[in-house]
């Protein structure tokens, strides 16, 4: 007879049975083992543990993005304990944190082709905000576009020109860095700026497009880019630019479907390589017609 499952925070001697159960996550292993010591000490996440018997059998980890917007991540369940509800206990404990902060939508993304992580989400009340398409180049450039500033200072009517932009919307006013996606707001473009991660082109002094980007390993990530195709394109040649220099694996570009920037990518010789889901669900209270109080997700 299966032990009873508890949720409790998550505490350092989990770690080792956690990662030797998350090893075979997928066919190139899992990322956890990179990100669990950040995980358990950080402020603004609570990273939590499904126990049976006081073995842990699923992690997940929750962070605040903003003071409205939580990011759920990382649910693992050990394959021997997948179909106990496990994943449903996690996803729920989280919630629960994230509203018991105050936030008031939780957000996750998941792969087109996980079906199991789709139903899941679904079932709990999450719903897709939308479909991002992942394209990838491996192809550097070595010389570097004169059109492009990275600057390192906000500049004044970035904020208003964005807000202009059709596509801004189309990106649900996020960005990506690779499987998660951030709210893009006044105060988080400011510090991106100081990042180094923005880069702009301009037009006798207008901008003409504006693009957000991260580097990891040897990957590098364009996860948000409006403005002209020609401008976008300039961008995109820098980015290539900085994999040759830094002799990167490759450069990818996460993408709302239906954007221009996709025919973009698409000319520079970008392959889709898959399609990942932003799922989002509204964790405000309202009256029903009952009386009752229910979430609006």
């Amino acid at each position: 007879m299966s032990s009873r499952v508890r949720i409790r925070d998550a505490i350092p001697k989990d770690k080792e049975p956690v990662l030797e159960f998350c090893k075979h996550t997928w066919p190139g292993g899992d990322y956890i083992q990179d990100v669990w010591d950040d995980w358990i000490v950080n402020r603004n996440g609570r990273l939590v543990a499904a126990t049976a018997g006081g073995v842990p059998v699923g992690i997940a980890h929750v962070s605040f993005q903003t003071r409205d917007v939580a990011w759920l991540e990382g649910i693992r369940v050990r394959p021997n304990d997948r179909g106990r509800g496990i994943a449903g206990k996690l996803n729920k404990a989280l919630v629960k944190i994230a509203v018991g902060r105050g936030a008031s939508v939780a957000r996750l993304s998941t792969s087109m082709s996980n079906k199991a992580s789709r139903r899941h989400a679904e079932k709990v009340g999450f719903k897709s905000l939308a479909p991002f398409e992942r394209f990838e180049l491996r192809r550097g450039l070595e010389q570097k576009p004169d059109q492009v500033a990275r600057p390192r200072k906000y500049e004044p009517g970035t904020w208003p020109w964005l807000r202009a932009m059709a596509d801004f919307d189309k990106f649900h006013r996020m960005f990506s860095d690779g499987w998660t996606w951030y709210p893009i707001t006044v105060g988080g473009i400011r510090q991106l700026y100081g990042q180094g991660r923005v880069l702009v082109t301009r037009r006798d002094r207008t901008l003409t497009s504006c693009s957000i980007f991260s580097q990891e390993d040897r990957r590098i990530t364009l996860g948000f880019s409006v403005g002209t195709r020609a401008s976008i394109g300039e961008a995109i040649r820098y980015l290539r630019y900085l994999l040759s220099r830094q002799k990167g694996e490759k450069v990818q570009a996460l993408v709302p479907r239906g954007t221009s920037l996709i025919r973009v990518l698409r000319d520079f010789g970008f392959e889709h390589s898959g399609t990942v889901l932003v799922y989002e669900k509204n964790l405000i209270l309202r009256p029903s017609r009952s009386g009752t109080i229910s979430g609006k997700g």
